[in-house]
């Protein structure tokens, strides 16, 4: 691979984390009210797409991707649980009751254990099948021919994940500012309401996927 080539990968790769997506709105609900949650959820959703470069790289993707039932078993499993978790958000936030004093403590602030926050973003990844297509689709268009395409899909795949790393330190960095404001009822109901609408869109919006 050339040098070009690699940088127009890391390119495309940091396209993709920026724009919103199911991984984005999880990580965003839990890092305003705790960094440390937020970085539970990023290493979540990092350790899902190390689950679909290992797939890519042994071939299971692809095979996947070409059996109509298997992907669509996928992509409907990955769709009900994005919808699970936007409406576990909003249920969230219509429980809590106008009165409520304000959190003393992060464990009060996030319900979910840091176990259960780092399983919901590594299933959210693991069951998105559009995690899948782009180690199968978009990641091929900069391999080598000449080379390994196993290895090629390792060595890309670790540098998207190593991007990941450095933009969801940043991300949770930067909206962990907030945690503060989320301590209080009234902005946490507005995100739990906003960022559970945006799951629950985004498990319709999966099904529509082709």
């Amino acid at each position: 691979m050339t040098l070009g080539t690699l940088i127009a990968f890391v390119g495309v790769v940091m396209l993709a984390y920026v724009v919103p997506g199911p991984d984005w709105m999880v990580i965003l609900r839990y890092s305003a009210r705790s960094r440390r949650y937020g970085f539970l959820a990023a290493a979540g959703v990092q350790c899902g797409l190390c689950v679909h470069m290992a797939a890519a790289a042994l071939g299971v993707s692809t095979a996947l991707l070409h059996s109509p039932v298997a992907f669509t078993v996928l992509k409907l499993a990955g769709a009900a649980y994005l919808v699970f978790l936007g409406i576990q958000a909003l249920w969230q936030s219509w429980r809590k009751r106008r009165g409520d004093a304000p959190a003393a403590d992060e464990t009060t602030i996030v319900e979910a254990g840091p176990g259960r926050v780092f399983r919901q973003a590594f299933v959210s990844n693991v069951l998105n099948p559009k995690a899948a297509l782009f180690f199968v689709s978009v990641l091929p268009q900069f391999l080598d021919p000449a080379g390994s395409a196993a290895a090629q899909v390792l060595v890309l795949g670790f540098l998207d994940i190593g991007l990941g790393v450095l933009w969801w330190l940043a991300f949770v960095l930067l909206t962990a500012r907030l945690s503060g404001l989320m301590r209080r009822s009234g902005p946490r109901k507005v995100l739990d309401r906003v960022t559970g609408t945006a799951l629950v869109g985004l498990g319709v919006t999966l099904v529509a996927t082709s």
